[in-house]
């Protein structure tokens, strides 16, 4: 063999072990390339599923909310509707010029004192509300 065919030889395996290298690395660049995208896709559906979990959340809470203060609302409906009738029944019953007394006993008998209305109003409320709310049929 002569010199010549010897340097073209080791050119040539050189060349094919650097094709062989720059092959695997562009194979090495493609299966890094491809897990990575592989992985920025999980994550977008990860985040996305999570954006969406929080969204839905958010709604359910607003709802929620908004039912509550429906209800809130209609609850301080009746109350001034009860108000409203207990003030025009109290009234009718018992006009202002008429003051309202109650029997005290005392140690030497009974005793009368006056009695203020609006007390007498806010201890009879809650059966009147109940009586009332029962005679009309609302719950």
């Amino acid at each position: 063999m002569s010199l010549e065919h010897i340097v073209e030889k080791i050119i040539a395996e050189g060349k094919a072990e650097a094709e062989r290298i720059v092959q695997e690395t562009r194979k090495k660049a493609a299966d890094i390339r491809t897990a990575a995208e592989k992985e920025a896709a999980e994550r977008a559906a990860a985040y996305l599923k999570e954006s969406e979990q929080g969204a839905t959340l958010q709604a359910n809470q607003i709802m929620a909310q908004a039912r509550l203060e429906k209800k809130i609302a209609l609850l301080r409906q009746k109350r001034d509707l009860l108000d409203e009738v207990l003030r025009k029944a109290f009234s009718r019953t018992a006009p202002d010029e008429i003051r309202l007394k109650r029997q005290v006993v005392v140690r030497n008998g009974t005793r009368e004192e006056p009695f203020d209305r609006d007390r007498l109003l806010e201890e009879l409320r809650p059966r009147l509300e109940r009586d009332i709310l029962e005679a009309l049929k609302i719950h």
